[in-house]
């Protein structure tokens, strides 16, 4: 049975991975029922879909080999493939409120995938208030990444409100809109894994190099550490998700107003409102809490794998009062990471992902997870979307939230998307670490409204 190995940026989620912490992200998406739809329109879509047996690649693929081996994981065919196991539907009970929808999420979100069956699961979830319906998406880490994850889907769904009789998301290709060059083939990201060594020793003395004649105190390449906090506890695998959507053009006024940009507000109300929490619990840090960026460095090189992903770090301004001074901090602290990150050489880009890799993997080892400093306190994410409206055989879609994967010590993720005119923010957290997780979506609206006022009130006294 041939199979394809996996690349060492893939690989390293499947070595991460606990009982305590799952290595998988999820997409949830609400929908709006077509006009005039029929009574059993859910019924006969869910039908629909359960005579679609045919997967492609990697839907029908399951993992042969030791997964704690990370150059030796292999992906090969099911020859069992059950789709009705990856394929349930459920409805909500009543009232089909955003808060029934959320206690279901969470729980479906806190179960690891079967690691002897293809590594996903999708729910269709009827009872939604409103005449709506849901669906949520589990696919491991190591099969698409955290930036990619919300792009693959939305691939899936269709542009116009008049289509139907479309393919399920296991017919299609994760890379079927992708460009991919003629002359790269499946093994690109070091397919030999003494190649890997290698390359990973050739590029670590130019690394630290470049690291020493820029600063050795908190750059890109050798970054300091984070305060310890609330978010570095060790967690279990029971998992919170919350949600909070706002207009675009209402977070671009801001950005347009304090010349910044909206991943810098996103980043200041991540702050704001975490600021905000913890107070109240009298337990934050002196420090400002550090959140971790994923930013893809496939720009950066045509044969870059997937999972080719580099988090930059930046200061979130939780210790400071004043909200315009936060937000100037955070400003600040962005522009920075981002210069160093640019001074990344080219060919070292691969082998300093693996390398940034290292003390995270280390971080998560029983016994001695405990004794390494913690490098970041929360992740933190923001991918683009289209800009029109998607739909499944002609049910609008309203909103789509990111939920992100928690590693030990590192209790919360917090996930953006913009869609058809909407940024759609999703709070993943440890469930027994973050008992109160929506506070932190009610506290973000919060801090909207605060910056606005500030900014506007100011802007009108100057004129």
């Amino acid at each position: 049975m041939n199979g394809t190995r996996m690349k060492p940026l893939d690989a390293v989620w499947l070595m991460m991975e606990s009982a305590d912490t799952p290595m998988h992200v999820g997409v949830l998406a609400t929908f709006h029922k077509p006009r005039n739809a029929p009574q059993h329109y859910l019924s006969r879509w869910a039908q629909q879909m359960r005579e679609s047996h045919e997967a492609v690649p990697p839907w029908d693929c399951c993992l042969s080999g030791k997964r704690g081996v990370m150059l030796g994981s292999q992906l090969v065919e099911d020859q069992d493939f059950d789709l009705d196991y990856h394929f349930r539907h459920s409805a909500l009970p009543s009232p089909g409120g955003e808060r029934e929808l959320g206690v279901i999420v969470s729980r479906l979100h806190s179960n690891a995938l079967d690691s002897s069956r293809p590594l996903w699961e999708f729910h269709l979830i009827e009872g939604l208030s409103g005449n709506r319906f849901a669906f949520y998406v589990k696919i491991h880490h190591a099969l698409v990444d955290n930036v990619n994850g919300i792009p693959m889907v939305l691939s899936w769904l269709s542009a116009s409100a008049k289509q139907r009789n479309m393919p399920p998301l296991w017919a299609q290709s994760p890379h079927s809109g992708e460009h991919r060059d003629e002359d790269e083939s499946d093994e690109d990201g070091f397919a030999d894994p003494v190649e890997a060594i290698m390359s990973i020793g050739k590029a670590a003395s130019g690394l630290l190099r470049n690291a020493f004649k820029r600063k050795a105190d908190g750059s890109f390449l050798l970054p300091d550490g984070a305060p310890r906090s609330t978010l570095n506890r060790q967690i279990n695998s029971q998992r919170r998700f919350a949600t909070q959507q706002f207009e675009q053009q209402r977070i671009q006024r801001l950005a347009d107003a304090t010349d910044t940009t909206i991943n810098v507000i996103l980043s200041y109300l991540c702050g704001s409102s975490l600021r905000r929490f913890f107070k109240e619990y009298n337990a934050l840090p002196e420090e400002p809490l550090i959140g971790a960026i994923p930013v893809s460095l496939q720009e950066r090189s045509k044969r870059l794998p997937g999972n080719a992903i580099a988090g930059i770090r930046v200061a979130l301004g939780t210790h400071i009062g004043d909200p315009l001074a936060r937000l100037e901090a955070v400003k600040t602290s962005m522009q920075e990471v981002r210069k160093d990150r640019a001074s990344l050489p080219d060919e070292a880009v691969t082998p300093y992902v693996l390398m940034r890799a290292a003390p995270i993997y280390a971080s998560q080892m029983p016994g001695i997870g405990r004794l390494v400093p913690p490098l970041f306190n929360l992740g933190v994410s923001n991918t683009p979307g289209p800009e029109q409206p998607r739909y499944f055989n002609g049910a609008r879609m309203e909103a789509i939230y990111p939920l992100g994967s928690l590693m030990q010590f590192s209790a919360l993720s917090i996930d953006c998307v913009n869609y058809a005119g909407t940024l759609n923010v999703g709070f993943t957290g440890a469930r027994d670490t973050l008992p109160h997780l929506q506070r932190l979506a009610v506290y973000m609206g919060k801090a909207v409204a605060d910056l606005e006022q500030l900014v506007f009130d100011r802007e009108g006294e100057g004129a």
